[in-house]
Parts: structure tokens; sequence; C-alpha cells
């Protein structure tokens, strides 16, 4: 599966001419996928309405995605691919220790806010319904997932923090709180304060947290990964 998904992606190697337009092509036609799907949706970013856009022909789009899942395990794997390296560029300008750990979180934050970002949102919801992309996808987000846990957990180790299942966590929480808030802002009165202020309590949570990494004695109670939850009418009982 993985080798598929990177046949797809990985653009033709050498000989020269032809390789830089047969990459300029498939560039043209992820940026056309990406805008589509932020303005028309899954279901109607046809491989028609994505060559229009591009202002490729249907011919030339086929030689290179000859099919509509190819083209979207192609932009989903695209978009990972290219906010991860703009999150690492950004955190590797920055000092080692707690000030890159905290920016991990406006990081993730400020790639999220990309339209590439709803465009990947569209194409995790729609492909749930397409049977092909359905069993291609998973495999590609399990990828990138993994590599936005382990950067977490790297710069936390240079801080002397090694607590994985707390940061793995974390991690989780705050990706899919962050996915889910531009889900939400869609629908939101006022979605750029209400999305700001939802954002900055979850970097204030971070913060807490950090202190309870450094202190083990801050908080009397903390996440324990080796026991179930609380039963629902315990948990109430106990408000």
């Amino acid at each position: 599966m993985a080798s598929t998904v990177e046949s797809t992606v990985v653009l033709i190697p050498p000989p020269s001419g032809q390789a830089e337009r047969s990459a300029a092509t498939q560039r043209r036609l992820i940026d056309a996928t990406i805008a589509t799907l932020c303005e028309a949706g899954y279901a109607r970013t046809t491989t028609v309405a994505v060559a229009t856009r591009a202002g490729v022909s249907r011919g030339a789009m086929l030689h290179h995605f000859p099919t509509r899942a190819e083209l979207i395990v192609a932009t989903a794997y695209d978009i990972l691919a290219t906010q991860d390296e703009h999150r690492r560029e950004v955190l590797r300008s920055l000092p080692r220790g707690k000030v890159r750990f905290y920016a991990i979180t406006d990081a993730m934050w400020a790639t999220m806010q990309e339209p590439a970002s709803m465009a990947l949102i569209e194409i995790m919801l729609g492909g749930r319904s397409d049977p092909e992309l359905s069993t291609r996808l998973p495999a590609i987000m399990r990828e990138f997932n993994a590599k936005l846990l382990s950067c977490p957990m790297d710069v936390a180790r240079e801080l002397g923090i090694d607590d994985t299942p707390l940061l793995n966590a974390m991690s989780r929480l705050h990706l899919a709180a962050m996915r889910g808030m531009m889900i939400e802002r869609l629908y939101w009165a006022d979605p750029e304060q209400s999305s700001s202020e939802a954002f900055e309590l979850l970097d204030w949570y971070k913060r807490l947290l950090m202190r309870r990494l450094d202190d083990p004695d801050f908080i009397d109670e903390a996440p324990v990964f080796d026991r179930p939850l609380r039963p629902l009418d315990k948990r109430n009982n106990q408000r």
C-alpha cells in the first residue's frame, strides 16, 4: 500500500526538461484540487472541475492521475508532507527548550488555518464513503500522525521529559481539537474570535500540563493510563 502511495506522489526522476514539466503539471493539478475542495467540497471535486481550474487537458491529467482516487490520495499526501515540513522549519528556527516546545502548538495551529487543512478535512470525511480511498487513506494518515507525535516527544526529551503516554495523549488531543475547531468555525457566528479563544484555552492547558511535568506534586491527580475510566455515574456523583 505504501509503495502505491509513494509512486503516486514522488515526481518522475530525470532526465531534464520533461521531468520539470511533469512536476509543474502535477503541482498545478494538486493546487487546483486543494482549491476546489475548499470551495466546492469533496463531492463536487471532480476530475473535470480540477482539470478546468488547473488549465490542463483531461488527457494530460489522466496521464498523471489516471483516476480521481489517485488525484485525491496524491493531494492528501502532498498537504501532509508540506505542512509537516513547514512546522519543522519553524521549530528549527527557534531556540531549543521550552520556547520550542510551546511553539509546537502555535506552528500546528498556523498550518491548520491554511486552506489546505480544510481540503484535507474534506478528504478525511468524504473519503470514508469511497471504497478505494477508505482502504488507502488510513495508512497515509497513520504515517503523518506518527510524525506529528514524534515532534513533541523529541523536543520534550531535550527538556528531560520522558512521560511518553501523557505527551502522546496531549498531542492527540491538540490535533483532534484543532481539526474540530476548523470544522466548527464554519458554523460559528464569529469564527475568528471563537476559534482564537478556544486556541488560547488549549494553549493555557498545555502550559498547565508543563507545570505538572516539571513538578509532580503540582496536581494531586493526573491522568493515569493503566486503569479504566471511572464509570459515568460515579463521575457525575462526584460533581
